[in-house]
């Protein structure tokens, strides 16, 4: 490694070191910071590389921290201006955009605003168009999102898209399109593909997969598709990233060349014509892909290797890697936040890798073989280790995938476009052929996919076995000869045993209180069984919490099966996933208030009396009663579990009716330690005499952030306030974890409290 390369590593190591960070220093303390490692640079270089790089990641990111909305504006009505960007994502009921804030009309800002805010609108008769321009009447929040054990982090990907605020339009007379898209916007231009796509492939199933390979717009993939692709290993393939950049590159410099070399007057400088050519064919579909971080990190790397062939420098594979590291760790020092930034790096440092300094030439098949295989066994512990899962057919599923994707598919789309320009009927024959093409590669992914144990599935995976794992790989891709391959091998093993959490032993229990948003799901575990109850809300046929929230969870925590559901009543926020919980995991037995919705699982109806025991555990029914004195939210399944260690009642959405019912004729099974809020704290909940028989030294709510109900209701708080009973919501402490033993009674904790980085919402 010579002095350049290992200042570059030294620098990257320091950008990608704020990773850790709970949070930020401020300013005054980088400005210092970084003078110092200036200062000191003659004496300590390595070090003040580090440091110089640590400086600029977390520049970078306390900039994105001080363009976010002010808590002050959070819940306002803002009149705003600026321009719609990337394409608007349509659904049933309501469109979705980022749009870039250009002016703030009302009220007068006196602090800074964000510049890039994320929008919905819920309803019809407006329909918004990426490169238009508009004033807006909105309300906005802070970036916050959903935190719970295994899920996905959206306030991660808000901080490093630079989205300062997500919220809603409001009806309103003011909001107006002030101008049309201009000719020269790259938003029209696929506004215009988009549609055109459209309506050359109406009614065909694979619209949203083409569309993807076109614009790098997923948002019409159906969860069945991105299904079969997760199985496959194969959603690489529907990303524009390195893979389609680099071929739609490849094949203009190879024509270009080709023509360069046989016309007298570009002879000489056929080759860097074909470069500027191929450069300029990356960036134009780039641009067609809105260009997102993965196209842009394509971009940079592509610009490193191109430029290298253009001023004829011999580079080894390492230093191209490191340069292309160190000028996209400069351009945006937030990109290892991105589990596609290790994963593409990850690629191409296993493929040079496991081909540079072979003395034996392999035949093409032969190389395409090692290839898949190199980079599905390389990537096995990073893709373990970020998603708990990885496929076992994805080598022979992209054996078949890749070549045919990028050899046949993605050039007849790159046609079919430009022959659009000339003849619109011939460009859609070919984009009809195209069609076919991607429904005879949808049947073999779909084959490919069912095969039993296609997915080796692994929860907690630590990040010191996937370390070890990594080793292993380097062992085992070296040529034969130099190590014995099963001793490679054995490095493997530590991913086999995932990281417990302590165990539960007889008559104790944990409760987790997931964070749905507005809406509940709780998870009851004993030592060998585990209870969900309610799943939280649907919202689309594309998006339920269950999905989200309850499966990662499950699945991150080793759960094979839940032993018993619940679902306290039909509402769309707690029964709204039910039917995917059901679909996607083993369910032993079905209890609910509303047995006519679940019909087709049968269901067992929830009854007052109804009582069962697990490993020491109880678990008891109170309402609602067998003669159906209550309907609606007051006939919600009330569960009460206890053991030595403690107690909790889930109430679901009862309210005073069915709370004096229970206080009346039940008040000495009411005592728990723990209490989820009847109705999310609402007004019509939480009586005195319901709170003064129940007693807890907790309560919960389960409840959405800036929801529009305004729950907790403030004088439900103070109601459990003056009787001393500490409180606790989602919305502000994420998921919430109660464990119940005889160490520590009533052991309570906040996620967002425990695991908060520096891109996570604060109270």
């Amino acid at each position: 490694m010579n002095n350049f390369q290992q200042k570059a590593l030294l620098f990257c190591v320091g950008v990608v070191s704020i990773q850790l960070l709970p949070t930020l220093p401020p300013i005054y303390y980088l400005i210092f910071l970084g003078v110092l490692a200036l200062a000191f640079y003659k004496w300590a270089k390595g070090l003040s590389l580090c440091v110089l790089g640590f400086v600029w990641a977390a520049s970078y990111a306390v900039s994105i921290q001080h363009n976010q909305l002010p808590r002050i504006l959070e819940s306002q009505e803002i009149l705003i201006r600026g321009k719609v960007v990337d394409l608007p994502v349509q659904e049933s009921h309501s469109t979705r955009f980022l749009f870039d804030v250009e002016t703030v009309v009302a009220p007068a800002v006196q602090h800074s605003f964000p510049s890039r805010i994320r929008l919905s609108w819920y309803g019809r008769g407006k329909e918004f168009k990426s490169g238009e321009k508009w004033q807006l009447l909105v309300k906005l929040k802070r970036p916050h999102g959903l935190l719970n054990p295994h899920g996905f982090d959206y306030e991660k990907w808000l901080f490093q898209q630079n989205i300062g605020a997500t919220g809603y339009i409001r009806k309103s007379s003011d909001n107006q399109r002030l101008s049309q898209a201009s000719l020269w916007d790259v938003g029209r231009w696929r506004e215009s593909l988009k549609g055109y796509l459209e309506s050359a492939l109406v009614g065909s199933e694979y619209i949203g997969v083409i569309k993807a390979l076109v614009l790098g717009d997923r948002s019409d993939i159906s969860a069945v598709q991105w299904e079969v692709f997760r199985k496959t290993g194969t959603s690489h393939l529907i990303a524009i990233s390195g893979l389609h950049i680099g071929l739609v590159s490849a094949l203009v410099f190879a024509v270009f060349r080709y023509l360069g070399l046989r016309l007298t007057i570009l002879n000489r400088g056929a080759t860097q014509y074909a470069i500027l050519a191929s450069l300029l064919a990356a960036v134009l579909y780039a641009a067609l892909a809105g260009f997102s971080i993965p196209t842009q990190r394509a971009l940079v790397m592509l610009v490193v290797v191109l430029g290298g062939v253009y001023w004829q420098r011999h580079y080894k594979p390492f230093h191209i890697i490191l340069v292309a590291l160190l000028a996209i760790l400069m351009f945006d020092p937030l990109a290892p936040m991105s589990v596609g930034f290790w994963l593409s790096f990850g690629a191409v440092a296993v493929i040079l890798y496991g081909a540079v300094g072979r003395i034996k030439k392999q035949k093409r098949l032969r190389q395409l073989v090692d290839v898949q295989c190199w980079v599905s066994v390389g990537l096995m512990p990073m893709v373990l280790y970020f998603f708990q899962q990885v496929s076992l057919v994805a080598p022979l599923a992209n054996i078949l995938a890749v070549p045919f994707v990028s050899l046949a598919v993605v050039p007849l789309l790159m046609i079919a476009l430009l022959l659009t320009v000339l003849d619109e009927s011939l460009g859609v024959q070919v984009l009809e052929l195209v069609n076919v093409l991607v429904a005879l590669l949808w049947q073999f992914l779909e084959a490919t996919a069912e095969v039993e144990f296609s997915a080796l599935a692994l929860s907690n995976v630590s990040l010191l076995a996937c370390l070890i794992a990594m080793a292993g790989v380097a062992l085992l891709l070296l040529p034969k000869g130099l190590l014995p391959k099963p001793v490679a091998c054995l490095l493997f093993l530590p991913l086999l045993f995932p990281v417990r959490n302590e165990g539960l032993g007889h008559a104790e229990f944990k409760l987790v209180l997931l964070d749905v948003g507005q809406g509940l799901s709780a998870v009851i575990h004993t030592a060998e069984h585990t209870l969900v109850f309610d799943t939280g809300a649907k919202y689309s046929d594309k998006s339920d919490l269950a999905t989200t929230v309850i499966i990662p969870y499950l699945q991150g925590e080793g759960i094979q099966q839940v032993d018993t559901l619940v679902i306290s009543h039909g509402d769309n926020d707690h029964a709204g996933g039910a039917k995917t919980l059901l679909s996607k995991m083993p369910v032993k037995s079905l209890l609910t208030s509303v047995p006519p919705l679940f019909s087709e699982y049968q269901p067992i109806r929830c009854e007052e009396g109804s009582s069962w025991t697990l490993e020491g555990v109880s678990f008891e029914f109170l309402s609602p009663s067998r003669y159906s004195l209550f309907e609606g939210n007051n006939a919600s399944c009330v569960l009460k579990v206890s053991s030595v260690n403690g107690s909790v009642l889930l109430t679901g959405d009862i309210e005073k009716n069915t709370e004096q019912s229970l206080s009346q004729y039940k008040p000495d099974q009411l005592k728990s330690d723990v209490l989820i809020a009847p109705h999310h704290g609402s007004s019509t909940s939480s009586t005195k005499e319901f709170i003064r028989d129940v007693n807890p030294d907790y309560v919960l709510f389960p409840v959405g952030y800036k929801n529009r109900f305004g729950f907790p209701k403030e004088k439900v708080v103070d109601r459990y306030k003056k009787q001393g009973i500490n409180s606790f919501d989602t919305a502000r402490h994420g998921a919430i974890t109660v464990r119940f033993s005889g160490d520590s009674f009533a052991d309570l904790k906040s996620l967002r409290e425990e695991s908060s980085q520096f891109w996570n919402w604060r109270p």
